[in-house]
Order: structure tokens, then sequence, then C-alpha cells
């Protein structure tokens, strides 16, 4: 896949975001809010163009888009409203599940030969549980917030950088795919000559 690159950074802005959340000392809710918005915003334009770039049919990349756009709206939100604890779980805990579930969506419909796809749904379904864990997280414990967004960060930008690693073009299972395919292809328009004959 040649636009890994623009996989790889979507990557390197959560890993980015981790460190800073979880590096910097007395980070508190004012400076997640901007830090999360930032990053929200940042990462759901460079979906969006990852998304349109990588599609080779229209709407192929849907979920991904959407996801993206989701990430852009709860980027804008968090930075136009001052929040206290309470509201910003209120929007970071929704974000979660519902980009969770399209990253997901997006990891499926790759090709099953294709190696990065469990680590697209892995970042999904780790987005989910960031959205749980966050509920449960005692709204006035701002360090407890604190950390969960910098952990979610951190592991999810992990996730996301090994999945486009693995799809980038020469590595092994894209190979192994991409000859597959190609078998697959030759075999069913061998069989279909043999029909007509």
């Amino acid at each position: 896949m040649k636009t890994w690159w623009m996989l790889a950074v979507r990557g390197g802005l959560g890993i980015l975001l981790g460190l800073i959340v979880l590096l910097t000392p007395g980070v508190g809710l004012g400076e997640l809010v901007v830090l999360f918005g930032s990053y929200a915003i940042l990462d759901g334009l460079w979906a969006v163009g990852w998304a349109l770039r990588a599609s080779q049919r229209p709407l192929e990349g849907w979920p991904v888009v959407l996801e993206g756009i989701l990430s852009l709206a709860a980027g804008v939100v968090a930075l136009a409203f001052p929040f206290e604890a309470a509201g910003f779980v209120h929007v970071i805990a929704p974000w979660g599940v519902v980009t969770g579930m399209l990253e997901i969506l997006a990891g499926l419909r790759l090709p099953q030969g294709v190696t990065g796809r469990w680590a697209l749904t892995a970042a999904g379904a780790w987005s989910i549980f960031l959205a749980l864990l966050i509920l449960r997280v005692p709204h006035a414990v701002t360090e407890s917030l604190v950390n969960a967004v910098g952990l979610y960060a951190l592991i999810f930008g992990a996730l996301v950088s090994t999945a486009a690693i693995l799809l980038r073009p020469g590595d092994p299972g894209v190979v192994l795919w991409s000859a597959e395919h190609r078998w697959a292809v030759a075999h069913l328009h061998r069989g279909q000559e043999g029909d007509r004959r």
C-alpha cells in the first residue's frame, strides 16, 4: 500500500500525544482538553486524507472517512468549550466507542491475507476499551483521567504504526496477498474459459 506512510503519521500523532501527556509534569484538565482537541483535529484531517488516497473506488474507505469527521467534530467541540471533568468525559467516551467501532470495521474490510489487518482491528478495540475505562474513572480524579488518555494515545499510536509498517510495499504479508489474489483471478479466468469451450 503506497499510502502506508500516511497511516504511520497517524500513529506517530498518537504516540506523541501519549508521551506529552504522560511525561509532562502537572498536566491538568485544561491542558488535557487542549491537547486532545488539537490531536483529534489533526488525526481527523489525516484520517480523511489517508482514506481518500488509499481508496481505489468511491466510498471504499467510508469507515475511516467517517471516523475522521467524528474526530474533527470532537476536537472542535473540545477546543470551543471549557469543560469540567464530567463534560470532557461525555465527549471523549462516545468518541472512543464510535471511532473504535469504525476502526474495527475498517480493519475487517481489508483482505484477510493482509497482515496489518489485526493491528487496525486491535486499535479499534483499544479505543472502545478506553471509552469504557474512562466512564469508570471518578470524574473528580483529574490525574486518573489524564493517565487514561495518555496511555490510550500511546498504545493506539503504537498499534496504528504497526499496521502502517505491515502495510508498506514489499511487506511479506502484502506480497503474499497480492500473489494469492493474482493466482485466484487467473484461476477463475481459466475456469471461465474452460466452461465456454
